[in-house]
């Protein structure tokens, strides 16, 4: 039977056998697999299972599913698919059907741990993409260790990246405000950024998010 094992921060947490045509992902408590994350949607997707197929839908999130950093709407999962839904990440197990032991020994052959079994990683690159005012729809590419945003004398935040990770981090502002993730401040310490977060620093909202790179000429 196939499964999804949840981590956070690389650590498991929990595996879900799919053991039904529908198994609803998200916030709200009476999901099958519920993630108690304000990055998560309340009904965030769903895997239907077709036969011996099994399908990653997204419901619409605010937030978006990826798969092997790819944002899906729908999606047949492979084994060693990874999920990212807000902070937390799903890895995808299936077992081979009517291959008998010869193509279980085969596959523990070729893949011995779960760490090998995930494919190679997509060389991602982070964007901030201007929701309000005239500057709506211009792009702004996060290609320095740190990126200051805002305007001195009123909010100034800064975007610094750690390894493949962001953090957007309070420098200065008036009156003692932050800049806001999500519609709620910060305060002095750094958040971690996900796709599909909304930042407001200085007025201006700008939604973050990860493109796949071009390939290298």
């Amino acid at each position: 039977m196939a499964k999804l094992v949840l981590s956070f921060q690389g650590r498991v947490l929990e595996d879900f056998p799919l053991n039904k045509e529908r198994i609803s992902l998200g916030r709200a408590p009476d999901n099958d697999i519920c993630i108690e994350n304000l990055a998560v949607s309340g009904r965030h997707a769903a895997v239907e299972t077709v036969l011996k197929d099994c399908f990653l839908v997204d419901l619409g999130s605010t937030n978006g599913t990826l798969v092997n950093g790819t944002a899906i709407t729908r999606h047949q999962l492979r084994n060693g698919d990874y999920i990212t839904i807000g902070k937390h990440s799903l890895t995808f197990h299936s077992e081979s059907f009517g291959g008998g032991e010869a193509e279980v020994e085969k596959t523990i052959a070729m893949r011995p741990s779960s760490k090998r079994a995930e494919p190679a990683p997509v060389a991602m690159i982070a964007k901030l993409q201007v929701q309000n005012g005239g500057s709506a729809g211009r792009e702004m590419t996060l290609n320095k260790p740190l990126t200051k945003l805002g305007k001195v004398g009123f909010q100034v935040a800064a975007i610094s990246r750690r390894q493949q990770d962001y953090y957007l981090e309070h420098i200065e502002g008036v009156d003692g405000r932050t800049p806001k993730l999500n519609g709620v401040e910060i305060g002095l310490q750094p958040r971690q950024l996900s796709v599909g977060d909304v930042l407001e620093i200085a007025g201006t909202q700008l939604k973050f998010v990860l493109v796949e790179a071009p390939p290298e000429v």
